[in-house]
This record gives C-alpha cells, structure tokens and sequence, in this order.
C-alpha cells in the first residue's frame, strides 16, 4: 500500500498537464513546422491538395516454414507490395489536414489461405493557435499480419483508434502535450489458436491519456517525461480487466545529431481490476532506439524495449516482452550500402492466479514452470539507393524461437527474397 503523502505516478501527470495551462493565455505567434514540411517534400501538388505517393515491396521471394510449424515446414513463394498515399491540404498557417491510404497486398502462390488484402486509413487535423496546436485523429487498420512473435497464423483483426489533444509551447525551450486516446481491437470470430478463441482473449478497448513534457536543450538535443494513465476493457474476458500508470523520463537527439533517436526508461504499475485472478505487476519498461554514424560511412544501431503485453493464452494472461537489437549499416560509395541485423525477442509469461481465489479460498499460482519464448532473427541485405526515397535490396532472413515449457512452439524460418522502396 502507498504511504500516505507520498506523490504517485498519476499526480506527475496531472502537474504535467498543470505546466501547460498558463502558455495559453501567454501565447505569441508561431510558424507551424509541418506546413511548410509539407509543401518543401510533397512533389505532387493541384492547387491547395499535396500529395506523396510511396510504392514499396516489403517481401519478394521464398518463405520455407510459411505456417511457423514445429517438424514438418512448408514453402512457398510469396509477395507483398504495399502502395501508400500521404494526402495534405494546408489551409494558409492556421490549419492542416492529412490522410493517409495504404494497402499490404499479401500473395502466395501455392497457399492461397494465406493470401489477404490488408487496408489502412489514417485521418488527421491539427489547428494552430499560436504557441498553442489543437489536433485530433482517427485511424483504421483491418489486417491479417501477425500481431507479434507470439501467434503463428495469420489471423484477421481490425484496429481503430480516436485521438485529440492540445500541444502548448510553453516557453521557447519547453513544450507539453497532452492527448487523449481509444483504441478497439476486434478479432474474426471464427478464428482460433492453440484451441483459444483469440475474440475471446483479445478482443479490447483501451482508452487513456497521455502527457509528454520536452525540454530542448539545444538545436539537436532535448530530454523530456511521459505519462501514460490506461484502461484494458475484455468485453469476453472481463478478469482480464485493467489499469495502468506509466512514467518514462527519457531524452531525444534529432536526426542531425551525432547520436539520433530517442531513449525513454521509466516505470510502470499495472492493476487488474480483479486481484484474486489476475497477477499485478510493477517494474521497469522502456523504448529506446538510438543510432550513431561513423565518418559519415556506418551506422551502427541499437534498440531495446520492454513492456507487458497482452497473450491469447487463457491460464498465462500476458507476458513481459523483452526485445533488444543491434545493426550496422555500411555504405559502399554514393549509391550501395550494405546492412546487417539482429534482434531478440523473450517473452516472459506471468501465469493466471487459480480459479479458486475468485473465492477467496487460495491466492497462489497455478502450479507451472516459469514459460520463457525467445526468437532470434538475423538478417542480411544489399542495398542501392534510387532518387532520394528509393531502395533496392537483396537479402536473407533467419528466424529461430525455443521455449523452455512448450516443444511444439519451437520452429525456425529462411527467408530469402528482396525489397524495394520508391517514393516520388
């Protein structure tokens, strides 16, 4: 229980959204940074309307364990193009509307169920108001990509999510942003795995708000804090029901800096609604990814996240997922590069209290050996940059997953195809 007196995690939030109330009755005027983004990089342009059209081919080639089977694999030659269209209108230096329309068009060419057509749509506005951005958004995604490492079958979901917010520049160096958000997460009911109904355990509505406060602390770097206050609603499995508080302090490097990316490291508390069913958990999480170029030459890259995820396993409810990568990319005069990567994903399963505690009868674990997935990927390409958006490459993929409790989890994967990338 927290001592009486002692500041949690949701009032540095609410003193985040405090700092930001007096900016706007002091506001001046600004430029907004993303008109003219827009109007210096979209190349297509009739009358006020903007656009940037993006053709890439994620995958061209082989797939040698197309289902992700332990034992027996199966291969097949697939394709995934995926065409995408970024639409702005800016109105004068008040306004800007955007959208985006994209498409993953999945072949097979031996397993036709494994085929799809997986369409996004992405809405959003923001009004400037001098020092102050009011903005707000919608986004759609219907898809039957893997969510993660976890599940094997490509598995129709549709995302859709609402967000609005205000962004203030409170003085020249800081800023602070707050947002609010929903997210809905609906999964095909006739889909199953593992003999799980993933509508039954997956199905979820998020809502919640977060606030990030930025300190620049020169042209190129700036440090800043994140606070997120979440609600996990299971409309088929309500002891799945939840809240969480995360707080992430953290630094930002621009693109120009000798070290790029950003590093956020915090804490996060999640409570289940029910205790006598669900596990809690407090602890560390962060999202970091950070690169450094060398003479202009090689990038090396380094990236590491940890957070609680949610699984389709009805008795392991969800999992820690610890995932750190590293890569080094090398350029091999105006137009080749080459790049090497590799990344590792554990995901640490927490298990689901007994039935009997909803009782009030026992409150220990269901007796089972601590479950650890881990997949490894390594990757390699050859690379040949076109025009100043465009990349050609040719490459190989190895995928490889053990668990210390589950046999038939294990599998591996090669995947040896190229890519390409070209925006106009």
């Amino acid at each position: 229980m927290r001592k009486p007196g002692k500041p949690s995690a949701r009032h540095v939030g609410l003193l985040l959204i405090a700092w930001a109330i007096p900016a706007v009755v002091t506001a001046q005027p600004t430029t907004p940074a993303a008109i003219d983004e827009v109007r210096e990089n979209d190349r297509m342009h009739f009358g006020p309307l903007y656009a940037k059209p993006l053709l890439q081919l994620k995958e061209l080639g082989i797939d040698n364990n197309v289902f992700n089977t332990y034992g027996e694999q199966h291969s097949d030659f697939t394709a995934t193009f995926a065409p995408r269209m970024d639409w702005s209108v800016p109105v004068a230096k008040r306004a800007l509307f955007q959208a985006t329309t994209a498409a993953d068009l999945v072949w097979y060419a031996q397993y036709a169920s494994e085929r799809s057509v997986d369409p996004q749509l992405d809405f959003r506005g923001q009004l400037f108001l001098r020092r102050v951005t009011l903005f707000a958004g919608r986004d759609y995604l219907n898809t039957r990509q893997r969510p993660n490492q976890e599940i094997d079958i490509r598995a129709r979901h549709v995302d859709e999510g609402i967000n609005g917010g205000v962004d203030v520049a409170v003085t020249p160096e800081l800023s602070v942003r707050v947002t609010g958000r929903r997210l809905s997460t609906r999964y095909d009911a006739t889909t199953e795995y593992d003999n799980t109904s993933l509508q039954r355990t997956l199905n979820r509505d998020t809502s919640g708000i977060e606030v990030k406060s930025l300190y620049r602390l020169s042209a190129l770097t700036s440090i800043g804090a994140r606070f997120d206050d979440l609600q996990d609603r299971f409309p088929m499995s309500p002891a799945r029901n939840s809240d969480s508080v995360r707080v992430m302090p953290g630094v930002e490097f621009k693109p120009r800096a000798l070290i790029s990316g950003s590093a956020y490291v915090g804490y996060r508390q999640f409570t289940p609604l029910d205790p006598k069913l669900l596990p809690d958990f407090q602890g560390l999480v962060a999202q970091l990814g950070l690169s450094y170029t060398l003479l202009g030459a090689t990038t090396f890259g380094v990236s590491y996240n940890r957070d609680l995820t949610y699984s389709y396993d009805e008795l392991q409810p969800f999992f820690i997922d610890n995932s750190v990568g590293a890569s080094v990319r090398r350029a091999l005069g105006r137009r080749f590069d080459v790049l090497v990567s590799a990344d590792r994903h554990a995901y640490e399963y927490q298990d689901l209290l007994k039935p009997g505690a909803a009782a009030g009868t026992d409150l220990s674990p269901i007796a089972v050996p601590q479950r650890i997935d881990t997949t490894w990927n390594y990757a390699g390409s050859l690379g040949y940059r076109v025009g100043r958006d465009g990349r050609i490459g040719v490459g190989v993929s190895y995928w490889q997953r053990d668990s210390t409790t589950r046999v038939f989890r294990a599998y591996d994967n090669l995947r040896i195809g190229s890519t390409m990338t070209f925006g106009f």
